[in-house]
Parts: structure tokens; C-alpha cells; sequence
């Protein structure tokens, strides 16, 4: 099987983060895609983050219905910050029969040399970089070339290591809500419904003070 592995904070999971992940599975032939909230990323400041199980339940309650997708706790059970490699590392082992694809957007692409042991990345997984809406076109190809230097340019939008792994640069997507817009609207007062799936906003609206302790917070970049 295609497996696709989707990590993120998913602080919360948005429409776009379905949208994408259905895009990317049709796009690539996926058998299925796989939610991995991450249990205590190293880079994130936990004022407005939930905790790792709510934002499981969100991701739960926003799939649920959905053909070939589900979430996964392998970031979850992890003991200490969760770092990417260590993620794939672990889905092998889940899963030693399938092909993993890692889907990830546009500035973590942008940050990869940043991250730990990101060397080892694509000789776990394939890289699956989606850009953020009204990207510079070739902008993450551009930065491609600089990062992997045996890399080779195989199909429209694929390029393929010396190990055998791929990197697909999706570019033509336009996909713009963002968790941070939908916990702004949330502490605004505002109406997240038209941001996130159906179930997720009844829960949320249903445990509004349990949210609120989070994302009623002020946020700054």
C-alpha cells in the first residue's frame, strides 16, 4: 500500500488540511493518508497549543466517515519533543510492507535543512512539499535543487534521489485557511463553522471553556 503520513501540530485540523490531503491521495495514488498529530513538538510554544489528545479527538471527529482515512499516535507515544525522523523511523517499523509518503506544506519545506537529522528524511519516506496559496511559482523547486544535490527530475513535478525515493513538488493548489486564522476568529468571538469540518465545530462550541483556556490566549509571532 501508498501510505500517506500528514504530521503537524493540527492546532486545529482545518478544511484545508482535508482538502490537501484528498488532493494530494488522488494526485499520487495514495491508499490512504495517515493524521499524525505530533505529542509535543520542539519548535511550538505551548500557550495556545492544545493538548495532544484533544487535538487527536478533532482529527478523530473530522475524519470519521471518510474512505481511507485516519488518525495515528505515533507522535503521540512518543516520550519527549517529536522530531520527523524519529516519526518515520517509527512507521516503518509500523508498516514495513508499504510505501510511506510524508506530506508536509510549504515553510516546513522551506525550514528542512533546519531539522534534526533531516539528511536521513528522504531515505525513509517520500517528500510530498504542497505550497501555501499564491506561492511563487517554482519558488519550493528552486529551493529543491538547492537542498538535494543528486537529485534527478523525472516526471512533471517529480524528482527522484540516488536511494530511490521521490520528492513531488505540488505547486497549483490554493488552499489559504490556517490554524492560526481559525483560533484568531475563534478569540475574536467569531464563527469557525465555515473554517473547519462540521463535527469539529460542534465539539469545540460544545466544550467552549475548555477551548477557550488555549486559544483565548494572545498570540504573537
Amino acid at each position: 500500500m501508498k501510505i500517506g503520513l500528514f504530521g503537524g501540530s493540527f492546532n486545529p485540523v482545518h478544511n484545508t488540511h482535508i482538502d490537501v490531503s484528498s488532493a494530494v491521495m488522488k494526485r499520487l495514488g495514495l491508499d490512504q493518508v495517515l493524521f499524525v498529530p505530533a505529542g509535543n513538538p520542539y519548535h511550538k510554544k505551548c500557550g495556545t497549543m492544545l493538548p495532544a489528545e484533544l487535538r487527536f479527538e478533532l482529527i478523530q471527529r473530522a475524519v470519521d466517515g471518510l474512505d481511507n482515512f485516519d488518525v495515528s499516535d505515533i507522535d503521540m507515544s512518543s516520550i519527549g519533543p517529536t522530531y520527523t525522523v524519529q516519526t518515520l523511523k517509527e512507521a516503518l517499523k509500523r508498516y514495513p510492507e508499504d510505501e510511506l509518503y510524508f506530506l508536509m506544506g510549504q515553510d516546513a519545506f522551506n525550514s528542512l535543512p533546519g531539522w534534526k537529522d533531516w539528511e536521513k528524511i528522504p531515505l525513509l519516506a517520500n517528500i510530498v512539499a504542497v505550497s501555501r496559496g499564491k506561492s511563487d511559482a517554482g519558488e519550493m523547486t528552486v529551493l529543491l535543487k538547492k537542498i538535494f544535490t543528486d537529485i534527478d527530475n523525472t516526471d512533471t513535478n517529480e524528482w527522484k534521489l540516488k536511494d530511490g525515493k521521490s520528492v513531488y513538488i505540488i505547486d497549483d493548489f490554493d488552499f489559504k485557511i490556517s490554524s492560526t486564522f481559525v483560533r484568531k476568529v475563534w478569540r475574536e468571538g467569531g464563527d469557525i463553522s465555515p473554517y473547519v469540518p462540521a463535527a469539529v465545530a460542534d465539539y469545540v462550541k460544545g466544550k467552549a471553556d475548555e477551548f477557550n483556556k488555549y486559544w483565548g490566549l494572545e498570540e504573537y509571532s
